[in-house]
């Protein structure tokens, strides 16, 4: 598990270095529709190949942008390349990557990255843990008992929890990148998403929240540190 976590964060700090030695109008390029439906830029297609690059040889690939890729392994590892490309486009600084490791379908080992100030987030089925990739310092993933906001994914285009957040006047901010919200999930007073939910959008992150509470449905999901927010959040929804 060792030698993944180095490939993973490795292939982080490749993207970052891709990120600061190409022109920013190049890497928004748009160039083609990728496997997830959206339309992918140049900093999808070649962050996903860095991937790919480091980490074929633990597995088989599922990813946003080219689909399944058959490794004939007994392991999957589902990548988001870029979690945030719309707010990397807009130099909007809350973009990252996330990875899950998975035998069948038991996640072992995931990790987000927010490549924005290079926030670390890696979990296994023992520990949860955060770091920087300027220092590699790992400490344990502590709760944020002080938090004052929720984080509400996809609020743009709600239809059923934007007007009772609303109605109930509780603060929350849509950043943009559901996999690193889901991480950042200790830290705030809830996370919500409504809408389709892709494994590749989901995968990592959910799994770093697994010993909060959670209500995830076909198009929405809620989850909270706190058992009274999640009591409270769960009957308006």
């Amino acid at each position: 598990m060792q030698e993944f976590k180095k490939a993973v964060i490795e292939a982080n700090l490749e993207v970052r270095e891709l990120i600061s030695q190409n022109s920013h109008d190049f890497l928004c390029r748009e160039i083609s529709v990728g496997f997830g439906g959206d339309l992918s830029m140049n900093i999808d297609i070649l962050a996903e190949k860095i991937f790919i690059k480091y980490l074929s040889k633990f597995g088989n690939i599922f990813s946003e942008e080219c689909g399944f890729i058959d490794n004939n392994s007994d392991y999957s590892i589902t990548i988001d390349p870029i979690d945030g490309s719309s707010n990397f486009s807009s130099n909007f600084p809350y973009f990252g990557t996330s990875v899950a490791l998975k035998r069948a379908d038991s996640i072992l080992f995931a990790i987000v990255v927010n490549l924005s100030n290079g926030d670390i987030f890696a979990k296994d089925r023992f520990s949860f843990k955060k770091a920087n990739l300027d220092n590699l310092a790992f400490k344990d993933v502590e709760v944020n008992h002080n938090s004052k906001i929720g984080i509400f994914e996809r609020s743009y285009c709600s239809n059923t929890i934007f007007e009772k957040l609303k109605t109930k006047n509780i603060k929350h901010r849509s950043p943009g990148a559901i996999a690193l919200s889901l991480a950042y999930a200790h830290e705030v007073d809830f996370v919500a998403y409504e809408g389709v939910m892709r494994d590749f959008d989901i995968e990592a992150g959910l799994f770093m929240c697994e010993e909060l509470f959670i209500s995830k449905k076909s198009d929405i999901l809620l989850i909270s540190k706190d058992k009274e927010t999640f009591d409270k959040m769960s009957q308006l929804f």
